[in-house]
């Protein structure tokens, strides 16, 4: 919302306001940001906002707070029709009168939010001071919603509230400038697979707390933390106003209604278990994939690009990570064997960096599965890790030996970079910070999803690089056969690595620890994380994510 002044021939107030200024009324203009469209709401600022807003507005002399605007509703009418109208928002008529700046006042406070039936100030009854609004008819997706089920699609009409703005006598004439923030959130889960020769027939996901994986299909989220997530349909909803720090704020608290749990369900992956079908449950083979299906899967509350609206964690929540696991199935299908292959509890942890909802927000969660895997193909008890079968000839003289394989525990890598969410996926660009957390995936060790320290000392465990490899399309498996070294990796057929300097900061306070790298070419970046130490014979063992970067537009 902008609220603007203009000046007029009358004035109220004292005998200041001609000093400072002649009467100005005062005008509005809704105003939001294009992250806030909404999936039933899209289009002009009026339309996102159904046509009107409700505001509340009080002024302060040194010993006493007034109301100004009670509950008024502020409504889209063609600009410049009336002396309050300039911008094509309207509050003068339907019992409502025009309001003008008064300059013998030492502040103005104000609020406001749309739909208008959604929105209700409390005021304290001693002060008037504006404390706090009750919301209703908040909706967010929580549990699975099959398309093949009898259940409707949950109705997530968008609620916005404008940040509280504090206008002091000196900006009486500037525009005041409200940014209305949607109090949803919207979030995708999305996965691909990259293994050669092979599809993903079948796919189970873990709920917390499960030792086994669910019958059904959807991609679960899980969280340590007992009701993480929260959802629901018809929520009831607290606004509570902060008006002490600069620029004031407000926390939100959920009311009775709302469905909380430690897991929350995506889209459905649904293939086939026949033993001679060629139909995957995981159809995506890049990240950008463009069929919506194929990369997310699909659920009755999903939008057409994979999304769904979701209520964002209360203020109160401490961010915790988030854990994905899963069970799946790989059939060879190029050679037509038809083989399959039974991967069991592959893991990937998203870090607490990236996992607390917050309101106005788009999250996008984008699982490669690889021959890199960190789950088992047999039992628990047997090596952790998914390896090519190889070959190799030797001349002996009498017997052959028994090879040997090394086993290690990976950690997964997250990565992100601002405004790289796309409709499609994710891109990533060139001259844009590129951030990167490791988390340790182990479901039973004791430090189950949480985030592993980095550092730069050499062969030591949590020491990080990252390399530029060209536009060569290096793999993370092939990086585990042949680890850069900074200046080339000729067994790769490139000599275009190079070693990027990395910021390693602190920890943030909440236990997270990143790197980032700004990537001032396009092509392939990989990062390299070690994982075990050289130590006693044994050898080192790294942990690596490679990311795509495009050159900037």
């Amino acid at each position: 919302m902008m609220m603007a002044a203009c000046t007029s021939d009358d004035f109220v107030g004292d005998e200041r306001l001609r000093e400072a200024n002649e009467n100005a009324p005062i005008r509005l203009n809704g105003d939001a940001g294009a992250i806030t469209r909404a999936t039933q709401n899209a289009g002009t600022v009026a339309e996102m906002l159904d046509g009107r807003f409700k505001i509340y507005g009080t002024k302060s002399t040194n010993t006493e707070t007034q109301k100004v605007f009670v509950n008024y509703e502020v409504w889209s009418a063609p600009a410049n029709s009336s002396i309050s109208n300039s911008s094509g928002w309207e509050y003068v008529g339907n019992g409502q009168v025009i309001k003008y700046w008064d300059y013998g006042t030492v502040g103005y406070n104000f609020v406001a939010g749309a739909p208008v039936s959604a929105i209700t100030y409390n005021i304290n009854s001693s002060t008037n001071a504006i404390e706090s609004a009750a919301v209703t008819g908040l909706a967010g997706h929580i549990n699975a919603n099959p398309t093949t089920g009898s259940g409707t699609a949950i109705v997530t009409n968008p609620v916005y509230l404008a940040r509280p703005q504090i206008v002091l006598p000196a900006d009486y004439a500037k525009p005041v400038t409200f940014e209305f923030v949607r109090q949803q959130a919207r979030v995708r889960v999305g996965i691909y697979e990259t293994i050669p020769g092979y599809i993903i027939s079948d796919i189970h996901f873990y709920a917390n707390g499960s030792s086994t994986a669910a019958t059904e299909n959807n991609v679960i989220l899980t969280s340590g933390t007992t009701g993480y997530f929260v959802g629901g349909s018809g929520v009831p909803g607290t606004i509570t106003y902060d008006w002490t720090p600069s620029p004031p704020s407000y926390t939100y608290t959920y009311g009775s209604g709302v469905t909380t749990a430690q897991n929350w369900y995506g889209g459905a992956f649904v293939g086939s278990t026949e033993k001679t079908s060629a139909v995957a449950a995981v159809k995506a083979t890049v990240s950008n994939e463009a069929i919506v299906a194929n990369l997310f899967g699909s659920d009755k509350d999903m939008d057409a690009n994979g999304f769904f609206t979701v209520l964002p964690m209360p203020s109160a929540t401490v961010a915790a990570p988030i854990l994905v696991k899963c069970d799946y199935t790989l059939k060879s299908v190029r050679d037509g064997s038809y083989e399959t292959i039974e991967v069991k509890g592959a893991t990937a942890a998203i870090p607490a960096a990236f996992s607390k909802w917050a309101p106005n927000t788009m999250y996008t969660y984008l699982f490669k599965i690889s021959d890199n895997t960190n789950g088992y193909t047999g039992t628990t008890l047997q090596p952790e890790g998914f390896y090519p079968i190889t070959f190799d000839a030797a001349a002996i003289s009498s017997v052959g030996e028994m090879g040997t394989i090394t086993t290690i525990s990976i950690p997964s890598i997250t990565t992100y970079q601002e405004g790289s969410v796309l409709s499609a996926g994710i891109k990533y660009v060139t001259g844009k910070p590129v951030y990167a957390t490791v988390a340790d995936g182990d479901s039973e060790s004791a430090t189950h999803g949480q985030l592993l320290p980095l550092n730069s000392t050499a062969d030591a465990v949590g020491c990080v690089k990252v390399f530029s490899l060209g536009e060569y399309p290096v793999s993370e498996s092939e990086l585990q056969v042949t680890a850069p070294t900074g200046t080339n990796m000729a067994s790769l057929g490139t000599d275009k690595v190079t070693l990027i300097t990395t910021t390693l900061p602190a920890a943030d306070g909440s236990g997270s620890y990143y790197l980032t790298f700004t990537p001032a070419t396009s092509g392939y970046y990989a990062i390299q994380y070690l994982t075990t130490a050289p130590s006693g014979g044994n050898p080192v063992a790294y942990t690596y994510k490679v990311v795509y970067v495009e050159a900037a537009s």
